[in-house]
């Protein structure tokens, strides 16, 4: 990763008041060691798993809603920004405008950098805060110091510029908001101007539901169909655990491997149909994937959860009645069983 680009301004506001007052930084901050160090540590905090995705309602600006992607036409040129502080300014400056509309929120230090990856523009905007800590002085003496909080993370964007500036497709926006509040995702979703945010956790539950779709459309037997629902359960641990994003083709790649290139065809033709409408690539969310290897449900009275696997082996279904029969229950739940009795 190569920093092109960095500098932070600040927004001070106070919880309960509207006014807000942007305090900038005159020219960039230079890319020295801590700077380095502390983008490594918020992109770390950045490509945990829960982020969102989307791309620009208008990619190229209006006069209407977010000035981001309109700020961004006129500053950034040829993979270059023309004038980073200017843009930087101007773009915190918009960002106050949405915050001086919630009186609960307060402000904070906004991050910009700009960096290139295997020839990839990015484009990084973050709230940090502070904290109070303790410090050291030379002659041993303790003191009160203001830090910059990085053990989490408030709210950041990150723009694939390359992608967006090529008219991409796919969802060049990505953007999370750790443990802010609800009122805060909501102005900062305003800010970025993103059209019809996703959060990886409603991608992977479609996921779960096309790879459902497509073994029921094919009539693969049970253990065929467990099967693969657990080959793609690992093939989306892998990519969630590497921070990738899943690309949709890969998946049917399985399909043709496990089956044809007619199923293969298939699966991309429901993926693409009205009911689910996939993305060519999402982030997955690992939690989200219990259901293609994990059957459950529960009810007022009743809980229960199973791995598919064990349908038609030791726990059998009987669609004409409703009804499951389960063989070799767990050890604790047969002896509780037996005590009532």
């Amino acid at each position: 990763m190569s920093i092109t680009n960095l500098i932070v301004h600040e927004i001070q506001k106070h919880e309960g008041e509207r006014k807000a007052i942007l305090i900038a930084r005159p020219n960039e901050n230079p890319v020295d060691m801590q700077a380095q160090a502390l983008s490594e540590q918020v992109i770390n905090l950045f490509n945990r798993s829960g982020m969102n995705t989307g791309r620009f309602s208008n990619p190229h600006g209006s006069d209407e809603g977010s000035q981001l992607p309109a700020l961004l036409t006129k500053h950034f040129k040829d993979g270059a920004f023309l004038d980073f502080a200017g843009f930087s300014k101007e773009c915190a400056a918009e960002y106050l405008k949405y915050l001086e509309n919630v009186e609960e929120a307060e402000g904070g230090l906004l991050w910009f950098n700009h960096y290139e990856l295997h020839d990839t523009h990015f484009l990084y905007i973050v709230l940090l805060k502070r904290k109070q800590g303790i410090g050291l002085g030379a002659d041993l003496s303790l003191s009160q110091v203001e830090q910059i909080e990085i053990e989490k993370l408030h709210m950041a964007l990150r723009i694939n510029l390359s992608a967006w500036q090529a008219e991409d497709e796919g969802r060049y926006i990505a953007f999370r908001f750790g443990r802010a509040p609800k009122f805060e995702s909501e102005y900062f979703t305003q800010f970025i101007g993103c059209d019809e945010p996703k959060a990886a956790a409603k991608e992977t539950r479609k996921l779960v539901d096309l790879t459902s779709a497509f073994c029921q459309s094919e009539g693969l037997p049970s253990k065929q169909a467990n099967d693969f629902k657990r080959v793609v359960s690992e093939h989306c641990q892998s990519k969630a655990e590497e921070r990738e994003p899943l690309e949709i083709k890969d998946i049917a790649h399985e399909v043709e491997t496990r089956f044809s290139v007619e199923q293969a065809n298939k699966f991309l033709e429901i993926a693409d149909s009205d009911s689910f409408k996939m993305e060519k690539e999402i982030f997955v969310e690992k939690a989200g994937l219990k259901k293609l290897t994990r059957l459950s449900g529960s009810s007022r009275a009743l809980t229960m959860s199973f791995d598919s696997d064990l349908l038609g082996e030791t726990v059998h279904f009987d669609a004409d009645t409703g009804t499951l029969t389960i063989k070799e229950l767990p050890k604790s739940l047969l002896k509780q069983l037996k005590s009532m009795s």
